[in-house]
């Protein structure tokens, strides 16, 4: 038994000596972020890294809006949660789509890695089926992620990553 646990304890430590961090500077170092800052409020940005293409999600809540009472709405009810009142609904900005990177990807400090992204969702269908052009980059480990369509900047954030949950 004493054989085994040592044995263990080898392997386990050989593999932390040994191992090898397989990100590299052409690979995305971290795939989920959460932004620190953005032009659409507090933003998730998933970047899907399938075999042979990769997935770009994004999700904001831009704002909110405030959906007031049915006129005629029941508000007579004892027990105050069954009567209608006025709420708060919040507006999703949510995009997913394809990118085709227009070079190799260089994750290495301040880099700047440009993308077409071809969204085919988009919850409002502002921009669904429409081409957009964004550019990434690593700075002191935070993702500067910009989305444009055309000259016109539709997304703009500082991101951290996301640990695990």
């Amino acid at each position: 038994m004493k054989l085994i646990n040592q044995l263990l304890l080898l392997i386990f430590f050989s593999n932390q000596v040994f191992a090898e961090n397989d990100y590299g500077i052409e690979k995305m170092p971290h795939y989920v972020w959460d932004s620190d800052s953005s032009n659409v409020g507090k933003t998730e940005i998933w970047f899907q890294d399938w075999t042979d293409y990769t997935r770009l999600f994004i999700k904001s809540i831009k704002d909110s809006s405030s959906i007031d009472k049915h006129p005629y709405a029941k508000t007579d009810y004892d027990k105050e949660y069954l009567n209608a009142k006025e709420y708060q609904k919040p507006n999703y900005i949510q995009l997913l789509g394809n990118i085709k990177w227009t070079s190799n990807q260089n994750w290495s400090e301040n880099y700047s890695n440009s993308f077409e992204w071809y969204v085919d969702r988009d919850q409002n269908w502002y921009y669904n089926n429409k081409k957009l052009s964004g550019s990434a980059k690593i700075l002191k480990g935070k993702l500067y992620l910009q989305i444009k369509d055309y000259d016109d900047i539709i997304i703009d954030t500082v991101s951290r990553y996301r640990k695990y949950k």
